[in-house]
Protein backbone atom coordinates (compact mmCIF):
# COMPACT_ATOMS: atom_id res chain seq x y z
CA UNK A 1 0.00 0.00 0.00
CA UNK A 2 1.44 3.25 -0.81
CA UNK A 3 1.53 6.35 1.41
CA UNK A 4 1.07 10.06 0.55
CA UNK A 5 3.98 12.46 1.41
CA UNK A 6 4.81 15.83 0.94
CA UNK A 7 8.16 16.78 -0.29
CA UNK A 8 9.89 20.39 -1.81
CA UNK A 9 11.74 19.49 -4.75
CA UNK A 10 13.96 22.68 -6.62
CA UNK A 11 12.31 23.80 -9.90
CA UNK A 12 14.95 22.14 -12.01
CA UNK A 13 14.63 19.03 -10.23
CA UNK A 14 11.08 18.79 -10.95
CA UNK A 15 11.22 19.98 -14.36
CA UNK A 16 14.07 16.96 -14.86
CA UNK A 17 11.68 14.13 -13.26
CA UNK A 18 8.47 15.51 -15.89
CA UNK A 19 10.90 14.85 -18.58
CA UNK A 20 12.40 11.54 -17.73
CA UNK A 21 8.03 10.90 -16.96
CA UNK A 22 7.48 11.77 -20.22
CA UNK A 23 10.60 9.79 -21.69
CA UNK A 24 10.40 6.88 -19.60
CA UNK A 25 6.55 6.62 -19.82
CA UNK A 26 6.62 5.99 -16.15
CA UNK A 27 5.05 7.69 -13.18
CA UNK A 28 7.07 10.25 -10.90
CA UNK A 29 6.39 7.83 -8.36
CA UNK A 30 7.94 5.27 -9.84
CA UNK A 31 10.78 7.47 -11.21
CA UNK A 32 11.23 8.85 -7.40
CA UNK A 33 11.00 4.97 -5.72
CA UNK A 34 13.56 3.57 -8.56
CA UNK A 35 16.21 6.58 -7.40
CA UNK A 36 15.90 6.35 -4.07
CA UNK A 37 16.42 2.39 -4.81
CA UNK A 38 19.31 2.84 -6.94
CA UNK A 39 20.67 5.41 -4.24
CA UNK A 40 20.50 3.16 -1.06
CA UNK A 41 21.72 0.29 -3.29
CA UNK A 42 24.93 2.44 -4.49
CA UNK A 43 25.16 3.37 -0.41
CA UNK A 44 25.76 0.21 0.76
CA UNK A 45 27.71 -0.87 -1.56
CA UNK A 46 30.11 1.83 -1.07
CA UNK A 47 30.10 0.60 2.71
CA UNK A 48 30.42 -2.60 1.91
CA UNK A 49 33.95 -1.95 0.16
CA UNK A 50 34.70 0.19 2.46
CA UNK A 51 34.16 -2.46 5.48
CA UNK A 52 36.17 -5.49 3.29
CA UNK A 53 39.13 -2.62 2.63
CA UNK A 54 39.01 -2.28 6.28
CA UNK A 55 38.98 -5.39 7.30
CA UNK A 56 42.24 -6.25 5.80
CA UNK A 57 43.85 -3.85 7.98
CA UNK A 58 45.89 -4.17 10.90
CA UNK A 59 44.83 -2.24 14.22
CA UNK A 60 47.82 -0.06 14.46
CA UNK A 61 47.22 0.63 10.58
CA UNK A 62 43.68 1.64 11.20
CA UNK A 63 44.77 3.81 13.95
CA UNK A 64 46.95 5.61 11.95
CA UNK A 65 44.18 5.82 9.71
CA UNK A 66 41.43 7.39 11.29
CA UNK A 67 44.03 9.88 13.13
CA UNK A 68 45.13 11.18 9.57
CA UNK A 69 41.11 11.86 8.92
CA UNK A 70 40.65 13.33 11.91
CA UNK A 71 43.48 15.66 11.48
CA UNK A 72 43.21 16.45 8.10
CA UNK A 73 40.36 15.90 5.72
CA UNK A 74 41.89 16.79 2.64
CA UNK A 75 45.71 15.56 2.98
CA UNK A 76 45.87 11.26 3.36
CA UNK A 77 49.09 10.21 3.23
CA UNK A 78 49.46 7.40 4.64
CA UNK A 79 51.40 4.30 3.84
CA UNK A 80 50.05 0.56 4.33
CA UNK A 81 51.71 -2.40 4.15
CA UNK A 82 48.99 -4.52 2.41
Amino acid sequence: MKRAVNIRLDEKVIATLDQLSEELHATKTEIIEKAIELFSKEKKLKQNSLLKFAGSLKASEAEKMLKAIKEDKTSKEIDFSL
